[in-house]
């Protein structure tokens, strides 16, 4: 049994283990298209003029320089010491920024203290969303803004990997495989809508994101050929509708705090 402990202390070694994560997002190819189209989709629900913002999970720090730019302050706080120093030596001497190792569900700041909260590619590695979702509510201001993003549990290549799961499993006895074995929370968007609502977050619309109609497997044979024949459908982002959110992989929810 995976207890939350030990899901934490994967989660950290995790993202430990490896350097240099900004550079997924230095340009964009087959493998790693997908964290520009979250980003992106993000930017969009955030804000034009921010305020003091704090990025939960915030990485090696890839949104510092776009809250800057809005006006905002930043504060960035991540479970893994090694995001936090990569963050550190990237943005860690520009005005106005500050990074710190923390817990999502137990934040060390004191209530109402941000007018903008995002929250990106850390639910996933959660048990359940509800305390990371209480505590993004009680340390946002009245009428501040969170931006979150999940996974969601059902599209395309949730089937298409199910489908295949003899392949992978030839694939792992060989040492083949590529994908890491950490259990993952993945919500629909209604389900992110209704865990957000327990929390005191009202719903203000959202984005999908990570269209893949050529699906996995043909998205490992041809990564960079798919990713331009995937990349159009990114259009249907604003739409929630059953068969094209199928299409989907992520959810980018927008919510307010009453």
């Amino acid at each position: 049994m995976v207890t939350e402990n030990t899901q934490a202390q994967a989660v950290v070694q995790h993202f430990d283990k490896y350097r240099d994560w900004s550079r997924l997002y230095d340009s964009a190819d087959g493998y790693n298209y997908h964290f520009h189209v979250r980003r992106n989709r993000v930017l969009e629900l955030l804000p034009e003029r921010l305020g003091r913002v704090l990025d939960v999970g915030c990485g090696p720090g890839v949104m510092t320089e776009v809250v800057l730019s809005r006006g905002g302050v930043f504060d960035g706080v991540d479970l893994s010491p090694e995001m936090v120093r990569e963050a550190q030596e990237k943005f860690g001497e520009r005005p106005g920024v500050h990074f710190k190792v923390g817990n999502i569900e137990s934040i060390e700041a004191a209530d109402k203290s941000y007018d903008q909260l995002i929250c990106m590619a850390v639910l996933e590695y959660l048990h359940t969303p509800d305390r990371a979702l209480a505590e993004m509510a009680r340390v946002l201001r009245p009428g501040g803004i969170a931006i979150i993003t999940t996974p969601k549990r059902w599209h395309v290549s949730r089937v298409t990997v199910a489908a295949m799961k003899p392949v992978r499993l030839l694939a792992k006895i060989f040492g083949a495989a590529t994908a890491d074995h950490l259990p993952r929370l993945r919500l629909q968007p209604q389900e992110l809508d209704q865990a957000a609502r327990r929390a005191g977050l009202i719903a203000e619309g959202g984005s999908q994101y990570h269209f893949t109609p050529f699906a996995y497997p043909l998205t490992r044979v041809a990564p960079d050929l798919l990713m331009r024949l995937n990349i159009p459908f990114e259009k249907f982002h604003g739409q929630r509708g059953a068969f094209i959110s199928f299409w989907a992989h992520g959810y980018v929810g927008r919510y307010r705090k009453a």
